[in-house]
């Protein structure tokens, strides 16, 4: 995506918050041109925030991918992730509210609204409107959501668009960019996230555990990266002679009944998540991997502070 700045370099903080499953990591994935966000259908497929960077020839803008907002977490990691979502409103130098066209304007929507920052230093905060999946509603549906928007806050720009075809992104991207304060860049221009490669293929597995899962799976699986080593001769050996990367990571989950079905018949389900996770952790580490994957029952880790610190969650 080419999009320029005049005048003096800009950097700062831009938090894309919302409620789950409005497309707020497909958005940063598509702005970065990679992928460094885990997407799936799964609601709360995003736990942490996620520091995204794009550096442009003039500006260096820091995304906040951020877990949806919603009300009644009933869990630790529940409440984390929401906690999350919510710190990011106050740490960024602008927002960019996500809706979904299809779902119009939800109670979800108004609770967000109602804490969005008024005034910032002094000065009106910069809080931007995203209308995402607008090809796959009717053109009439969108004007009377901006409308009803606008209504409820004093956004300073809403921009309908289609994270996934990348409609209006350029428009979008220009006037977040325009809207950072002055500064010099504060990453190196090919970095792209503060986080450590392990991280991003532990999140890679538990992204393929949810596509290939149904039901209370997907909340209930949490990733561990238990080891992470150059591979030893033998069948660790990739093609052509080269050392795989080793990796054991562990799937938790919170009864035997889950275990069963996230293993399958005979191992078919992990033997699936893992071909996938392995193939995207290669392209990730850009070489070869030997991806070796176990299953655990830790009972209720949602709910235990330990584990959950554990996790990376805490």
């Amino acid at each position: 995506m080419n999009v320029s700045v005049q005048s003096a370099h800009r950097c700062g903080t831009a938090a894309i918050v919302g409620r789950p499953n409005v497309g707020k990591s497909t958005l940063l994935n598509r702005f970065l041109g990679q992928k460094i966000a885990i997407v799936s259908p799964k609601p709360e497929t995003t736990r942490d925030r996620l520091l995204g960077i794009l550096t442009l020839p003039a500006a260096q803008i820091m995304f906040l991918d951020t877990p949806g907002i919603y009300r009644g977490a009933k869990t630790l990691l529940g409440k984390h992730q929401v906690q999350q979502a919510q710190e990011a409103l106050q740490e960024g130098d602008l927002i960019l509210l996500m809706t979904e066209a299809q779902a119009g304007v939800t109670d979800g929507e108004r609770e967000i609204i109602r804490l969005l920052p008024r005034e910032k230093q002094g000065q009106t905060a910069p809080v931007f409107l995203a209308i995402n999946k607008v090809d796959r509603v009717e053109r009439g549906l969108i004007l009377p959501q901006i409308e009803e928007m606008t209504r409820l806050y004093p956004f300073r720009e809403i921009f309908p668009i289609s994270a996934t075809k990348g409609d209006n992104l350029e428009p979008l991207l220009k006037a977040l960019t325009a809207a950072l304060p002055e500064g010099p860049a504060l990453y190196p221009p090919d970095q792209v996230t503060d986080r450590p490669v392990r991280d991003l293929a532990r999140e890679l597995i538990r992204e393929k555990a949810l596509l290939f899962t149904h039901e209370e799976i997907p909340h209930a699986v949490a990733v561990e990266m238990e080891e992470w080593r150059p591979g030893r001769p033998g069948r660790e050996q990739a093609a052509g002679g080269l050392p795989s990367t080793y990796l054991r990571a562990t799937l938790f989950v919170e009864r035997e009944t889950q275990k069963g079905i996230l293993i399958g018949k005979e191992g078919a389900l992990l033997k699936r998540i893992g071909r996938a996770a392995r193939k995207e952790i290669e392209d990730l580490i850009e070489g070869p991997a030997y991806l070796d994957l176990w299953v655990k029952v830790q009972r209720n880790w949602r709910k235990d502070p330990a584990v959950l610190k554990r996790l990376g969650y805490g």
